[in-house]
């Protein structure tokens, strides 16, 4: 019994696991999750970059934890991008840019990757 509980959760586990990256499109380490806002003002939690569809946090909300990377296998339309997060972070897409630490950049972005800027380096675009 012990061993079917395990695999259950481990099943579980993976297929939520699963249901975030499918879902939204990403590919690789993701840890950017995605959820679907209101019209409502959604702010960005203090340790994540936030990417919305619409500015002020309508339609689907993505958050990358500091330190995070993710790719998104097609770009993704934005609204809007803040960076709660203490790091600089490289947006790459159409456009691309540097994203200081509280800096909020509204207007319609193709974003296909977010990382963090390489210690002492440019940003790879």
């Amino acid at each position: 019994m012990r061993n079917r509980s395990s695999r259950i959760r481990r099943t579980a586990a993976v297929g939520g696991v699963l249901a975030v990256v499918l879902g939204t499109g990403m590919t690789g380490v993701a840890t950017a999750t995605a959820a679907t806002g209101s019209t409502a003002v959604v702010p960005c939690p203090r340790g994540f970059v936030c990417l919305s569809e619409t500015p002020n946090g309508a339609g689907r909300i993505y958050r990358l934890a500091q330190g995070s990377s993710v790719f998104f296998a097609s770009p993704v339309a934005v609204g809007e991008v803040t960076n709660s997060t203490t790091v600089d972070y490289c947006v790459t897409g159409t456009p691309s840019y540097v994203l200081r630490p509280g800096q909020t950049r509204t207007g319609p972005n193709q974003v296909r990757s977010l990382s963090p800027r390489p210690t002492g380096g440019a940003c790879p675009f």
